[in-house]
Formats: structure tokens, sequence, C-alpha cells
């Protein structure tokens, strides 16, 4: 063949068809125009054609792009990575497509290798604002929130008007309990886009977080306007009704949820609380399991239904206990491998250092109790670190701030840094002062930070959890002979196991309300999830066998009007008319404690047995009649009573509980001269011997300490 027609016939190999050039053409912009409109299926099959048919034509970047945009607005992640792995191949330099390969594997989980692409968008584009965002996105998931803000902060000098990158600032400044710089960010976001949905939502959750419920229920509102099937801020808005008691409204809510939803685990977890906080214990704990059953790695959830359980009459020792130790299972154990070594110094008698964990220090029960033990430590034996999960501070924070040696907010820490700074801190002791109560820091405690850990005070149970060694008590809450082998940790029991303190400004003592209005009025100022079925139909029988007598109910709850509608039909099934019943609404201290000036004798709840409000009662001289369970939380009146030698008060039968009531009605003289003595024999008793009990629990720490110190393993009966 000749030079000549080599050359032609070359030429005539390398040139195409213009009109398949123009049919290429055609379908690239048929299928990009489907893909403007969102017909991802007929867009897909285009792109689809025109690469089987077309590899490596000049513009197959785009197709392959295009192609796996498509498949990943279609949720077919997989195909969608592997066409724009194959486009890359063609041109890895290709910033925006390094982008989209990052968010299709970031949808599929893989988050390590999503950053990398991300990361390698902005090496090849310094300015790429959307790559920087994504970054932010994935530091955000992995807790990084300072790093992710920093992604966040570069794609907005980058691009001002980025709503999205406004909006996850600010949930990056939520999730670290900085809530009022939050509020400025969603406040940008919803300038630059006054639809997006979402700053809306996440506005109204920082504003509650700051206490400015209405214009977080505005927020919340304003969501729902613009997206009516928008479940998180359906949620938020019955979470903030169930606070502020309207329940109605609430449940209203959570109803939405479900009806769009029926598996949502915040919708049952919530409408579980909202029942809860009206004392319907079952059907809270019903939508608990639900919860669990949907998600059972949900350990917040687990956690509250433990709480809850201990409150139910349905549930016996054994039960109570298997739940327990199924969280450990679930949520603790698996934790074990971050435990290390413990490195402390293990000279037996050296100066001890104690940490305190809770979220409690504050104007609360948990507090009434630590406060003088913090007072009176040792501080020449024990060098004392408190760690306060909460932002709230108060009064009450400010003063135990000063009984510590050092103080630590550790409320931002996630557990695993939580678990590093108590390490690096070198803890000996560590004490729970939450177990399964809100704000607790359990998970930090399988990780076991410290040599030695101990639960007391704030949860009337065990913790479950093998990781902790010990639980403080006493001999009337936990008998040994019952109670060994339903506790994970080993049981220390100390005489008194309170340590009260009254609140500050506490009004006087008043003389017997029944002598002036010649009829006696029991009480019980519990928290509703206490007043269960069975206990209220104790208490009625207490007023039917005392003729006249009246009851008066104190608590949260009782701002609901159905909810004291509903006692008031309760107690007439039960031959209780209504103006025998009393309901007042809670107030702040030490004002409410007036109302126990209209009071002549106190009825305890069961199973669950009032703790701070039994020694505020009898505080105001008012004698309190318990009834007597197997488990901790039906033992507290015990403990207590005992403690003062009140043990006549004390029953353990539903009929002696009546038949004590009856006798204390009918001796008045009795009940003056017990109002009239309460204090001074509080002030004698082991309840407010702050020096002894102290000595008691440091020398208990000090045993601990030498038992670890010897090598020797701590392991409850129940585990052995």
């Amino acid at each position: 063949m000749s030079k000549k027609k080599k050359t032609a016939q070359k030429k005539q190999q390398g040139s195409k068809n213009p009109k398949q050039v123009f049919k290429i053409s055609q379908a690239l912009q048929q299928a990009q125009q489907y893909q403007k409109v969102g017909e991802w299926q007929q867009a897909e099959a285009l792109y689809y054609q025109i690469l089987q048919k077309h590899p490596h034509h000049n513009k197959a970047l785009d197709f392959y792009k295009g192609l796996g945009s498509a498949l990943n607005s279609r949720g077919r992640l997989a195909e969608a990575i592997t066409y724009l792995q194959r486009a890359l191949s063609l041109n890895p330099n290709h910033a925006e497509m390094q982008n989209d390969l990052g968010i299709a594997l970031g949808q599929q989980g893989k988050f390590k290798e999503a950053k990398e692409c991300f990361q390698t968008a902005i090496a090849l584009k310094k300015n790429f604002a959307q790559a920087y965002y994504n970054v932010g996105i994935i530091l955000n998931g992995e807790k990084q929130f300072a790093e992710a803000i920093t992604c966040y902060k570069k794609a907005l000098s980058i691009n001002p008007n980025h709503a999205d990158a406004y909006n996850n600032w600010g949930n990056a400044l939520s999730a670290q309990n900085e809530f009022s710089e939050a509020v400025v960010c969603y406040e940008k976001a919803i300038a630059l886009n006054p639809n997006y949905v979402q700053a809306h939502n996440g506005l109204g959750v920082a504003l509650k977080m700051l206490g400015k419920m209405t214009e977080a229920i505005a927020g919340f509102q304003q969501a729902v306007a613009l997206k009516p099937d928008y479940i998180d801020a359906h949620n938020n808005l019955g979470v903030i009704f169930t606070e502020q008691k309207e329940f109605e409204k609430a449940e209203a809510c959570f109803q939405t949820v479900l009806s769009f939803k029926p598996n949502d685990v915040t919708a049952h977890f919530s409408i579980g609380d909202l029942f809860k906080s009206k004392g319907m214990i079952d059907e809270g704990i019903t939508h608990y399991k639900r919860a669990l059953e949907i998600e059972p790695t949900n350990w917040k959830v687990h956690d509250t239904f433990l709480f809850t359980i201990n409150y139910s009459p349905n549930y016996d020792q054994a039960a109570i206990f298997s739940e327990h130790q199924r969280f450990n299972e679930q949520h603790a154990l698996p934790l074990a491998a971050s435990i290390s070594p413990h490195l402390n110094d293990r000279k037996p008698q050296r100066r001890l250092k104690i940490g305190y964990v809770s979220a409690d220090f504050r104007q609360h029960s948990v507090a009434f109790f630590i406060r003088e033990i913090l007072a009176h430590h040792n501080h020449e034996q024990f060098e004392i670190v408190c760690y306060y999960n909460n932002s709230h501070f108060d009064k009450m924070t400010r003063q135990l701030q000063e009984y510590a040696d050092d103080w630590v907010d550790c409320v931002k820490l996630s557990d695993d840094k939580l678990a590093d700074k108590i390490r690096a801190d070198q803890i000996d002791i560590l004490v729970d002062l939450a177990g399964h109560t809100s704000g607790n820091r359990l998970l930090v405690f399988a990780m076991k930070p410290a040599p030695v850990q101990v639960s007391y005070l704030g949860y009337p149970n065990t913790t479950g959890l093998t990781a902790i060694d010990y639980r403080i008590t006493d001999a009337y809450r936990d008998p040994q002979e019952t109670s060994e082998s339903f506790s994970s940790e080993s049981l220390i029991r100390i005489p008194g196991y309170y340590c009260y303190r009254p609140i500050d400004d506490t009004p006087p003592v008043s003389e017997l309300p029944c002598l002036e209005q010649d009829t006696i009025t029991f009480s019980s100022f519990n928290h509703a999830p206490k007043m269960n079925h069975n206990i209220l139909a104790l208490w009625a029988e207490v007023l039917n066998t005392v003729s006249g007598s009246k009851l008066l109910l104190k608590t949260i709850a009782l701002s609901d009007e159905p909810i004291r509608e509903a006692l008031k039909e309760q107690f007439a099934q039960w031959g209780i008319a209504p103006d025998r019943l009393f309901f007042e609404m809670f107030e702040p201290a030490p004002a409410y404690l007036k109302s126990y000036w209209k009071v002549d004798i106190g009825l305890d709840p069961s199973p669950f047995n009032g703790g701070t409000t039994t020694c505020e009662a009898l505080w105001m001289g008012i004698p309190v009649v318990t009834l007597v369970g197997e488990t901790h939380s039906s033992r507290m009146g015990l403990s207590i009573l005992s403690a003062l030698g009140l043990t006549e008060l004390i029953a353990y039968t539903p009929e002696q509980y009546v038949d004590i009531c009856v006798k204390l009605a009918s001796d008045t003289d009795y009940l003056q001269q017990l109002r009239a003595s309460m204090r001074e024999r509080m002030l004698a008793s082991p309840l407010m011997d702050y020096v002894n009990f102290t000595a008691c629990l440091e020398a208990e720490y000090r045993k601990m300490w030498e038992t670890w110190c010897r090598g020797e393993l701590v392991c409850s009966p129940c585990v052995k």
C-alpha cells in the first residue's frame, strides 16, 4: 500500500461521523436535562448507554460524573462510587469529582475514605468551600467539634453566603453546650435562607437550653410550619411541652410523629418520659421497651428504662437486677477494651485522690446530702476533685466548689476524653453520685479510668456495672441476707447512709394544724411517678378509715388540670369525695416547705420511698409513715426512720400502714410532741452527724485502697 493511501486510511479511521458526534451531544444534553428536573431513571439510562458505546469519548469524564451523581441521588451508592472512581482514573485531578466521591463514601459510612477525598479536593482547589464544609461534617460526626468549626469558618471565608456552614457551625457549638454562640449561627443561616427548616429547629433547641422557652417554641413551630412532617421539630415541641407540664399538647406532638413514623425511637422515648411525668409508669415503661425493641443499642433509652422500673410495683428485685445486668452486657462490657493498667502509686497510707462525678452539684437533692461530706473531708489525707457534668451554676454550685481541692467542668468532654482526663489526674478512687439518673457518666466508669470505683447516693439500686467495685449503702436499705445476690458491686454498709443538711432559710415548725382545724390532714409532696395505683388505693383506705381526714398532694405534675381531675375521679371510685382532696403546685425552695404548716401526718409512697422529701417533712416536724418492701428504693423510709429511732412509724404490710396512720391520727398529744421535738431528734441522730459519717466514709475509702494495693480482686457475690 502506498504511503498516500495509508495516510488517507488513517485519517478515515481517526475521523468521527459528524452525525454520530451530534447524537452523542444530543444524548448528553437530554441526559443533563433529565437530571436537572430530577428524572433520575431516564438520566441514568442515557448516561449508561453513552458510556457503554463510547467509554473513551472526550467527554467521558462528564458522563461518568453525571452517572455517579444520578446513582448517588437514587441511593445506589456502591454503583455511584464505582463510576466516580472510574472517572477519576481518567482524571484524578478533578476536584469536584473527588468531592462527589467523598459524599458518596460518606453516605455509605466510609468516613475515613470520605475525608481523604475531601482533603484531596481541597489540595487540588484551595478555595473549595463545599469541600471544607464536607470535612467539617465528618469531623462533627467524630465529635471533633473545634476542628469542625475551623472547617466551617474556612468555608464561610470563601463563601459568606453558605447557609449550611452556619447551620452546622451552630450544631457543633450546641454539641459543646455553647448555646448563646449557636443562636447567632442559626440566626445567620436563617437570614440567608428564611425557609431553612433545620436551622429553625436548631435555633429552637439552643434557645430551649438557654431557658428561653417561648422563643424556642416559636422556632420549633416555624420549622413545622415550613415542613409539617418534620419529625425532629414535633419531637422537640413535645419535649418542651412535657417540661412545661402541658401534657395534652405534648402527647399530641408525639402522636403526630408516630403517625408519620411509627417506629421513631425518639418519639417512643419521649412519650415514655411524658407518661412517667404524669405518674403513668406502666404506660411509660411500655414505650421505653418499644424504643429498645427498635434500637437495642440505644444506651440512653435503656438507662432511663432502668431508672423507671424502680417506680413500678410490677418489677421485683430479681427482675430489676436482671435488667441492670443486661445494660452492663450491652453497653458497658464492650468498653472494657478501653481499660488500661493503672499506674497509681500503691502506697497504702499515702494521701489519696478522691474524684466525685455528678451532674447535681447544684440546687438538687444530691447536693443536700453530699454538701456536708465535702465540707468535712480530711484534706490532709484526701485530695478532693469534683467532676461536674452540668452547665448550670447556682449558689449551691459555688459553695460546693469551695470544698473541693480541684473542680473540673466536664459536661463538654466526651466519654473517652473524660476517661483520659481522670487517668491523667491520677484519681485513686472515683465515686459515681448519679447511677442511672439524668446526667450520669456511667460509660466513663465502664472504661475504669480509676483503680477503685464506687457508687453512692444518687441512685437507689445497683448500677449493674461490673467495672464499679463498691456501692455504699446501709444494713436497712440492703440487708446482708437478701441483697448481696442482687448487686453487681460489693456492698459497703455505713450506718446512717444519708448525711442530711436542711435547706438554708427553712421556715420554722408550726403548731399542729389539726388542733385548730379539728381534722387530720395527711400529705405527700413526692413526685407523680411515685404515686402508683397501689399506693393511691392504700392512701384512700387510710382516708376511709380516719373519718373526715383530708389529703394534701403537692407536686409539679399537679399543675396539669387533667391530672387533677383524673385523681379526683380515681379517689371518688374509692369513696373519697373531692372536697377531701387538696392539690398544690410545687414552689421553689424554701417557700414550698410552708405547706407543711397545713399537714399533720406524712404518707410515704411505695415501692419508691421518699428520700429528700421524707427528710424535709421530718425537719418540718411531720411524722412520716412508711411501707417497707424488698428493694433498696422501698427501704429508704426504713433507713431514715430507724436512724431517728421512730420504728413505730414503720409498716411491713399494707394493713400495718393503715393501722399506724389510725393510731397517730387518734393521738394528737403524741403528734404534737413529735412535731415539737423532731428537729432536736434529727440533730442528735446519725442523719446529721456530719463529722462521724464522713470519717466512716473515709475509713471505708482507705480500706478499699488497701485492698487494691494488696492486689486483691473485689467481686460481688452475684458475679463470683
